[in-house]
Formats: C-alpha cells, sequence, structure tokens
C-alpha cells in the first residue's frame, strides 16, 4: 500500500508539475475529531489543530492536484479522560473546481505518528490526573482518505471543510502470551481550515 500511495503522488506531481500554475501557500486548521472502531466504545470528541504548508498544482482551469504537508494535534477529551496525538500528515488532493469560487477535492493520506498521551482522572483523588505515554504503541506509519469541500473567497484566499478518515489503526499489535492483541482504533476528524496562497 505504501509502494502504491508514494507511485500515485510521483505520478501526479510530475503530471501537474508539466502543466499550469503552481502555487505555494500556508495553511492552518481546526479539528473536531474522535477515533472509531471496534475498541473505541463511547470515545469522546476534542479539539485539536493542524498546521503546514501547501502546493497547488494547476491542471487545467477545472482541476488541481493539492498535496499539504501539515503537523496535527489530535484530542478527544471526556470529563475524566484525554487522549493526545501528535501526527505528521501528508493528504494528496484532486481538486476539482465546479464554478471559480467553489471547489470539491478529494484523494489518500499518509500520517506519521510522532507521539501518544492519555490522561485519566485518579479514581481515589479526582484532583489527581494520571498521565500515560503510549508512544511506544503507535503505529510508525497510518494511512487514510481525506475529503471536503470549499470555497475561494479572494484570489489568494481559501476555505475549506475537510473529513480525514483513518483507514487503519493508530495502535499497533501488541504480542502478548499466548495471543496478540489487534487494536482497532482509526482517527476520524472533521476539519475547518484556511490556506493562504503568498506565492
Amino acid at each position: 500500500m505504501k509502494k502504491l500511495y508514494l507511485a500515485l503522488a510521483a505520478i501526479l506531481l510530475a503530471t501537474g508539475l508539466s502543466f499550469a500554475q503552481t502555487n505555494v501557500g500556508g495553511r492552518a486548521a481546526l479539528n473536531f475529531g474522535t477515533v472509531y472502531g471496534d475498541d473505541a466504545k463511547n470515545t469522546p470528541w476534542g479539539i485539536g489543530f493542524a498546521a503546514g504548508v501547501s502546493a497547488k498544482i494547476g491542471i487545467n482551469k477545472t482541476f488541481a492536484v493539492v498535496p499539504d504537508l501539515d503537523i496535527n494535534l489530535r484530542r478527544c477529551s471526556g470529563e475524566d479522560a484525554s487522549w493526545t496525538v501528535w501526527a505528521i500528515e501528508i493528504p494528496l488532493m484532486l481538486r476539482a473546481y465546479p464554478t471559480r469560487q467553489v471547489f470539491v477535492e478529494a484523494g489518500p493520506m499518509a500520517s506519521f505518528l510522532l507521539s501518544g498521551k492519555q490522561t485519566y482522572e485518579n479514581e481515589m483523588d479526582p484532583n489527581i490526573d494520571i498521565s500515560a505515554d503510549f508512544g511506544d504503541h503507535l503505529e510508525v506509519v497510518e494511512f487514510g482518505l481525506s475529503f471536503g469541500l470549499g470555497t475561494a473567497i479572494r484570489p489568494n484566499l481559501d476555505l475549506n471543510f475537510r473529513i480525514n478518515l483513518g483507514l487503519t489503526s493508530e495502535i499497533e499489535d501488541i504480542k502478548m502470551i499466548p495471543e496478540t492483541l489487534e487494536p482497532d482504533l482509526k482517527n476520524f476528524q472533521m476539519q475547518f481550515g484556511a490556506t493562504y496562497w503568498f506565492m
């Protein structure tokens, strides 16, 4: 799957560079997310953020390829526990413009998971929080899909809404005797973002 993603990225990038205008911009977004899967029972939602750089490679007047490189803070936070993951996300979006101001976009996304921490309330003393670092159990690479829509409110400013849907678990298999645990916790985010094209 990783080789397929890299091959697709190379083909789309080479195709885009051989055609029209390329823009570079800065991107920031607010995340509202959680995790889903077989082991995500009653998981709360939380607010995080993403920030990074984007490129917009025009193919023609209707289509563009938009790769991003973002640092992303994912949070799920409830009354007595919170779950935090830092990740570098690389979505590769194919963008279509039904009109000059409106666009829809979709594409694959690879994420490199950097660290993770869970904080929960001490049952003996609710005023004391207990933190657990689960970075050693994070998958190195996570794959998913991203899709959304947006509008160009000015020639150099885009606003958009995206859904990021993880297809693989954030937590790696844990080998135990006599069996191996296979946690199923996948990322789900709704993202409200803005991109300012400075080049």
